[in-house]
């Protein structure tokens, strides 16, 4: 099976977060092919290659983001240009599917590893993570993962997590014309200074500190009233460095205004650069060095699994209009998760 052609095939089969059938019951169609017995439950599939041994997850994601504005390709044509395949999810993540099912089909061909390998391609990775969060609870516990994200096949040690923090600031509404009552808008301005000046002092060795940002603010009903509340939401990457409480509890000290959680189920990850998956990732591509990933992953539901995140492509690049991997890239995908399968088992089985 050609990497290139099976990518195309994939690009050219929209799969917004949330209608992935179609992508899936293809990929199900190509593992078949390839003499697998795969399993296809609602829009996630995957396969077992390997008959004992230690288990690595292959996982990669099938959904994509909306196609959006200012495309000067047919995003869905999977178009050819300069050695670019240009389409939506050709970045991200359908380069780094099509080269971990048939760098996996290679190193199980020939001559192959004391192991075995699952791959699992899951859904709605872009939106919420149900796709693999449900899926691993059914599987066996893997012992290591590679996450496929286009990195440009360095291995990603670590990933920040993500809380999303909502403040509500109290005012008492007035008639503009009139003044007095407390202008809401005005103390949630307050309080976005002071969180600006918000720093965290524990820095982690792959990721850096921990991030905040204001990123939404919403108040007020009419231009003639002064407004009685006005809400902030704050996003927040964090580190392993610090538990959510811990940093709900600088913001709270910070803020006047109401603090509450939406959501901290998207936790910081980082495994040992130490471990087997890591150095068979680096011995898989020479010159690689490991780094921290800002970007959110499915590796978020492999708590406790060591983990990797690594694929062909550029994280760039995805989400952006003229979305594309290069033919060099995919093929180079192809041969690093054939190379990181067998140097894992390897190092797996190394007394």
């Amino acid at each position: 099976m050609n990497a290139v052609s099976l990518l195309r095939e994939l690009v050219r089969i929209p799969s917004e977060s949330g209608r992935e059938e179609s992508v899936a019951a293809r990929v199900e169609s190509a593992l078949r092919e390839l003499g697998l017995s795969p399993v296809k439950e609602g829009r996630n599939v995957h396969a077992f290659l390997g008959e004992s041994g230690p288990l690595l997850l292959l996982n990669s994601h099938t959904d994509t983001v909306p196609v959006g504005e200012d495309w000067t390709k047919d995003p869905w044509a999977a178009e050819i240009v300069d050695g670019k395949i240009y389409g939506r999810g050709s970045n991200d993540a359908k380069g780094c599917l099509t080269a971990m099912i048939l760098g996996a089909a290679r190193a199980f061909a020939r001559n192959p590893p004391q192991g075995r390998v699952c791959l699992a391609a899951t859904c709605e990775e872009e939106i919420n993570g149900k796709g693999l969060e449900e899926l691993i609870k059914r599987l066996p516990r893997p012992d290591a993962a590679i996450v496929g994200e286009p990195t440009g096949l360095a291995p990603a040690v670590a990933q920040k997590g993500l809380l999303i923090l909502e403040i509500t600031a109290a005012g008492r509404s007035a008639h503009a014309a009139w003044g007095g009552g407390v202008n809401a808008i005005e103390a949630a301005a307050r309080d976005i200074a002071a969180l600006s000046a918000l720093s965290f002092d524990k820095t982690h060795p792959a990721l850096g500190r921990p991030t905040l940002a204001v990123t939404q603010i919403s108040g007020g009903t009419r231009h003639n009233v002064i407004p009685d509340r006005c809400k902030l939401v704050v996003d927040i990457r964090t580190t392993p460095d610090y538990a959510p409480e811990e940093i709900v509890a600088q913001v709270k000290a910070r803020a006047r205004g109401e603090v509450s959680v939406r959501s901290q189920r998207l936790g910081s990850v980082a495994t040992d650069v130490s471990h087997a998956v890591v150095q068979a990732a680096l011995a898989a591509n020479p010159g690689a060095k490991p780094y921290g990933s800002p970007t959110l992953s499915d590796w978020v539901f492999l708590k406790g699994i060591p983990t990797v995140k690594a694929g062909p492509g550029d994280s760039r690049r995805s989400h952006t209009p003229d979305e594309y991997v290069t033919i060099a890239e995919l093929e180079a995908g192809v041969a690093f998760y054939e190379r990181l399968i067998r140097n894992y088992f390897a190092l797996a089985a190394a007394p």
